[in-house]
């Protein structure tokens, strides 16, 4: 097996929730994986839209620093901080800093229909 490597030169980088978000997993044709994943940024005075989903998620904040809120309540974040996003908490992601602020998104948990939840 060849060594598998995503490329951030060559990666599909769209505009999703407010940010530029790079999906990373699954990563079709390699991985399956039974959570997603994917690299964000916002970019200096933006914040990502306001939204909740049915999964359960997690930020880790890699670069920069900001205001996280969750269902009303804010609080400051840097980089090296980890956030916990239960399933349908309303959130949003404000960079209060000079450069981008950008984090890593993973979620887990969707129901497989309406039905299973």
């Amino acid at each position: 097996m060849s060594l598998l490597i995503q490329r951030r030169a060559g990666a599909s980088v769209t505009d999703e929730y407010g940010t530029r978000f790079r999906r990373l997993y699954p990563w079709k044709g390699v991985a399956d994986s039974p959570w997603g994943s994917a690299w964000a940024a916002v970019a200096p005075g933006a914040s990502s839209h306001l939204h909740g989903h049915d999964e359960e998620e997690t930020f880790i904040v890699l670069k920069g620093s900001g205001t996280m809120q969750v269902d009303g309540q804010a609080e400051s974040v840097a980089a090296g901080d980890v956030i916990y996003l239960p399933r349908f908490s309303e959130h949003t992601l404000r960079n209060d800093g000079a450069g981008d602020l950008e984090f890593l998104c993973i979620w887990w948990g969707a129901p497989e229909s309406p039905a299973a939840s």
